[in-house]
């Protein structure tokens, strides 16, 4: 009963906040301001070896004035003499609205697959609010905390599974140089059911501009689950080198 009256909260906390830009709207309006990229990867070999892997790292984001989108998408494939060796896909979109200059509401929805980690599907729901600690011109840091709940359709056992629990995050850009920064995403997830199936990830990117439409990325994505899936492994990291094109 107790997760039901959350999810639904969450779910309505999400539907409602469009309707608070009626009551709080600005009376200015501003044009939106979207920024995006799109990083693409690929490898591939033959001869001794035949192997192959194609990786995809998408955003674009508009920043609260005073609604602000965020829409992510990553995904990872290899495969070895036509065997698939590697898949995780990751979506997710986020709209955030400012309360004042430091707070911030969101609610967000994301959907992954990882296969190899045990869960062919993954849907996460959260709502909850955004501190921004640092906004400076070469540092920016935000912490962030809510309400998340998850529906997992699992491989082994093949399961379906539901549950309350909670999103702590810390987001932080470092502008290295005048071309090049630091990001890095990191993510708490407990389980308000199961105090030891707790989950951990981290993404972090080192991004250098070769030009102002186009830049080198490297990344290092991290997936922790303390209480597997089956007789997966409890941490799976994938790293990445993409050309990125910005519009």
């Amino acid at each position: 009963m107790k997760k039901t009256i959350a999810m639904t909260m969450i779910i309505l906390g999400i539907g409602a906040m469009p309707l608070l830009a009626e009551e709080t709207g600005e009376e200015e309006k501003k044009e939106p301001a979207w920024v995006g990229s799109l990083g693409l990867s690929w490898v591939s070999t033959s001869g001794n070896s035949d192997t192959s892997s194609v990786g995809l790292d998408f955003n674009l984001e508009r920043k609260p004035e005073p609604w602000g989108w965020v829409f992510v998408g990553r995904g990872n494939k290899a495969q070895d003499s036509g065997v698939t060796t590697a898949e995780n896909y990751l979506f997710g979109a986020r709209a955030t609205r400012s309360l004042s200059e430091k707070w911030e509401a969101f609610g967000g929805l994301q959907w992954s697959k990882d296969p190899f980690t045990g869960f062919d599907s993954q849907t996460v729901a959260s709502l909850g609010a955004t501190y921004i600690a640092i906004d400076g011109e070469r540092n920016k840091l935000a912490f962030d905390g809510g309400l998340a709940y998850t529906w997992e359709d699992q491989v082994n056992p093949d399961a379906q599974v539901d549950y309350l629990g909670g999103l702590f995050g810390l987001t932080w850009e470092w502008k290295i140089g005048e071309k090049s920064k630091l990001v890095e995403r990191l993510v708490y997830y407990p389980n308000f059911d199961n105090s030891t199936d707790w989950r951990l990830t981290s993404f972090t990117a080192i991004e250098a501009d070769v030009n102002s439409w186009m830049a080198l990325r490297f990344g290092y994505d991290i997936r922790h689950r303390n209480q597997p899936i089956g007789d997966a492994d409890k941490t799976d990291t994938t790293s990445t080198a993409s050309v990125v094109f910005k519009f």
